[in-house]
């Protein structure tokens, strides 16, 4: 893939991809995570590498699709994948902590129809996944204090049970527990400064904790 996904380019994407299922007779329910859900469901995402996606059901029809895409386009032949579910919590199985967003091509004539994590869940992977530091990925470090924000969190103590709701292993986590204190920080920083943008959003729910 020679550039990022914009809006408007996902939104294509998932035009193309809904198109080729109804065209299919089919209606086939996808969760999307990642980049890809931030861009959708929040306003604090502009691009992304990639589309995180798991089919509910007929996951090799939206494989064959999406290479059809790829092929149409010129993208890469992993566009949209679902490595993601090395990072589902096992506590959960769709569509419970997931809100339908909307339908592609349309909601009165559907292929797929696209679910995204609530918020407290899309934190909870951004904490598992361990990208918390900005040496290793400051738009994952912005993304998780904005879920924070959205959340409500307010202490660092929180943390560790609140990702342990979704992910038990977070209690014996030494990476999560080790990069809490520099995550706090951050959160502290941002606090103190002076807003410059509008609060995080996501599924309709701002941030009200600065």
């Amino acid at each position: 893939m020679s550039e990022l996904f914009s809006p408007e380019r996902l939104k294509t994407a998932l035009d193309e991809l809904g198109t080729l299922a109804r065209d299919a007779g089919k209606v086939i329910d996808i969760a999307i995570y990642g980049g890809s859900c931030l861009m959708l469901a929040s306003n604090f995402r502009v691009t992304t590498a990639d589309v995180d996606a798991v089919a509910m059901s007929d996951q090799h029809f939206i494989d064959e699709a999406a290479q059809t895409i790829a092929a149409r386009h010129n993208w890469s032949a992993d566009w949209l994948n679902d490595g993601v579910r090395t990072y589902l919590s096992p506590n959960v199985d769709a569509p419970d902590h997931h809100e339908l967003l909307r339908a592609y091509p349309n909601d009165s004539a559907p292929g797929v129809r696209i679910f995204v994590p609530t918020a407290e869940y899309m934190l909870a992977m951004k904490l598992m996944a361990g990208r918390i530091d900005a040496a290793s990925g400051a738009k994952d470090l912005a993304d998780i204090l904005n879920l924070i924000e959205v959340t409500g969190i307010t202490s660092k103590d929180e943390i560790v049970n609140f990702a342990a709701g979704f992910y038990p292993e977070a209690r014996a986590s030494g990476r999560l527990l080790l990069a809490i204190d520099e995550l706090w920080k951050a959160r502290e920083a941002r606090v103190k400064e002076p807003p410059t943008h509008e609060p995080p959003r996501y599924l309709g729910r701002s941030g009200t904790s600065r």
